[in-house]
């Protein structure tokens, strides 16, 4: 499933430098909830990630985010 994390410059930066992401890794099931959570919170950068079809949700939110607790291994950026 294709999700939405949004992040900010400085994390983006340690994201590429360490290969991945460090759990939990959170994300929006679609990209106006993604652009909402950019707006109030600062974070100027979504990336576009895939996630197993079965990852959980996170509760609240709207019901439209998911979590990972392992680690998310950049392939391209």
């Amino acid at each position: 499933m294709v999700v939405w994390h949004v992040t900010t410059y400085t994390k983006l930066q340690k994201y590429m430098r360490h290969g991945w992401i460090d759990p939990p890794v959170r994300a929006w099931e679609n990209i106006t909830q993604a652009e909402r959570m950019s707006l109030s919170m600062g974070r100027r950068i979504i990336l576009r990630l895939k996630f197993p079809k079965d990852a959980p949700k996170l509760l609240g939110h709207f019901n439209q985010a998911r979590v990972l607790e392992t680690r998310y291994f950049l392939k391209n950026m």
